[in-house]
């Protein structure tokens, strides 16, 4: 072929290229402007089958249908106290124990001056037609005045019934004029399952009537907010929101019963969607002493208890045969306490109150706190191996803790180094010397051996011991100084569970370990 044939060739191919690439660009051009987010995947067979949608139907207890049942019965809450200016303190006390979990109140001040009436804002609902409401305390601590708002817009002064600080429970009544109010049904608070759906109703920042939803995060935790005795009370855990003003309003479940009273959330830059509400199991035990009483008074026993951990369960397993881990091992009884009257010691280990099984310390506070000042309970204990009954006549458990509480003695702790020492367990023990004894309030012929350094990972750092205890026992055989020490030590193997009797505020306890290995 000449070349005057290839040059025409040539001009002929970038002719044709030329217009499919017009053509292709004129496409794009005019095309609709979609960006898709990814290329189309490659199919490969059948698609995946997902299950379809469900549809709601009317009446079938749609979160809708519960809350229009439920909306009527829920008010809002607002109480007010006169701030005196004699004192100069800036800020506003009332609001001080929710900072936790509600963040600075000086916010607050600044929108309720000093001078003027503080304003506590939250929510409640009606229990009774008759016109009784239940809410949190601290909403109304300390209030001059209460208003109760009905979800039609009227209002009514409020009286404060009764209070129970230990659970942050307050219970209202208002008169609503011979009208039959709107209620809520209690449900079972411990029959509530972690993953199920709950619904809060509240009046939070202020937005009446808020409706969130979300599920039961967790069951009985134990934590301090505001004037709550922890151990008394646990929280249901929710990530249904939960802000200011929300205090006291109902948490639902999903026939639309109150199991829990919306409390706190706790609010950090790092979390999300932890709110507590109190069971309302534990609301509804002393709503009848509320109402004839203004007060809440609970059982007590007079002892300090743990539960079995891995440790001590297995010190008693080894030891005594214990079979499980049921139970709640008595620290320290308390001097002429009910425990102390019926014969209860150290180390004995409750397992049942009424024949009801005792599942660990909690359970059995709980237990103990259900029954009235003056209650007789029996007790079933096991000691060494032995297991008998003994009825006890409770008393009051706020006389009984004041009473603890003047009874303790707080020393400061020692750092004088010794000269004897020994290593076990993870710390360092060393002999009593006279000086110590005197700076520690002890007596002079006291004997044992003193903790000085100790591993802050060690299991006995994580049970609560520290430098300046001072060790009496290992087991059942009296510890005098580091010899006896050493020789008690010699006789361990990796694996064995111990017991530690040690001095503490003044008093004998113990605590179990197992020996770790080398």
């Amino acid at each position: 072929m000449t070349n005057r044939s290839l040059g025409f060739a040539a001009l002929l191919a970038v002719v044709g290229v030329s217009i499919v690439f017009g053509m292709v660009v004129g496409a794009r051009l005019n095309a609709p402007q979609v960006a898709l987010a990814a290329p189309e995947p490659e199919r490969r067979g059948e698609p995946i089958r997902l299950a379809p949608a469900q549809a709601v139907s009317p009446g079938s207890g749609s979160f809708a249908d519960i809350v229009e049942r439920a909306m009527p019965a829920v008010v809002s809450v607002r109480s007010s106290q006169d701030n005196d200016d004699d004192d100069g303190d800036d800020g506003d006390r009332r609001f001080d124990p929710m900072r936790f979990f509600f963040g600075d109140p000086e916010d607050r001040q600044r929108r309720f001056p000093r001078n003027e009436p503080s304003i506590g804002e939250g929510s409640g609902f009606v229990i009774s037609a008759d016109g009784y409401v239940l809410t949190n305390y601290h909403v109304v601590e300390n209030a001059d005045r209460v208003v109760v708002g009905l979800h039609t817009g009227r209002e009514y002064p409020a009286r404060v019934v009764g209070t129970d600080p230990p659970i942050d429970l307050a219970l209202l009544k208002i008169d609503p004029d011979g009208e039959s109010l709107p209620t809520l049904p209690l449900g079972n608070s411990s029959d509530l399952r972690v993953g199920e759906w709950v619904i809060a109703i509240g009046n939070p920042l202020e937005y009446e009537q808020t409706v969130t939803v979300g599920v039961v995060s967790a069951k009985q935790r134990r934590l301090q907010i505001g004037s709550t005795d922890r151990d008394v009370v646990n929280f249901i855990q929710t990530d249904a929101a939960i802000n200011l003003g929300n205090s006291g309003g109902p948490l639902l479940d999903g026939a639309g019963n109150v199991i829990g009273i919306n409390t706190a959330i706790r609010r950090t830059n790092y979390a999300e969607g932890i709110g507590f509400a109190l069971p309302i199991d534990q609301a509804r035990r002393v709503i009848e002493q509320l109402r004839d009483r203004g007060y809440v008074s609970r059982g007590y026993m007079g002892i300090t208890i743990n539960s079995l951990d891995d440790s001590t369960a297995e010190y008693y397993s080894q030891n005594y045969g214990l079979l499980d881990r049921t139970g709640a091992l008595v620290r320290d009884v308390q001097d002429g306490g009910p425990a102390d009257k019926v014969g209860l010691r150290s180390e004995d280990l409750i397992r049942k109150v009424d024949s009801e099984i005792v599942r660990d310390s909690t359970d059995l506070v709980a237990k103990i706190a259900a029954h009235m000042p003056g209650d007789k309970v029996e007790l079933e204990v096991f000691r060494k191996g032995k297991t008998f009954q003994v009825t006890a006549t409770l008393t009051d458990r706020s006389e009984g803790l004041e009473a603890r509480a003047a009874g303790r003695q707080m020393r400061e702790p020692d750092d004088e180094p010794e000269v004897e020492e020994s290593t076990g367990l993870g710390f360092s023990v060393e002999n009593l010397t006279p000086r110590f004894r005197e700076n520690e309030g002890y007596d002079q012929d006291q004997r044992g051996v003193v903790i000085t350094d100790l591993g802050f990972d060690s299991e006995a750092a994580g049970k609560g011991m520290r430098p300046n205890v001072v060790i009496t026992r290992v087991n059942d055989k009296r510890i005098r100084d580091v010899g006896d020490w050493n020789e008690v030590m010699g006789d361990l193997e990796p694996g064995d569970a111990i017991k530690l009797g040690v001095l503490f505020q003044g008093r004998e306890t113990f605590i179990f370990l197992t020996v770790p290995n080398e």
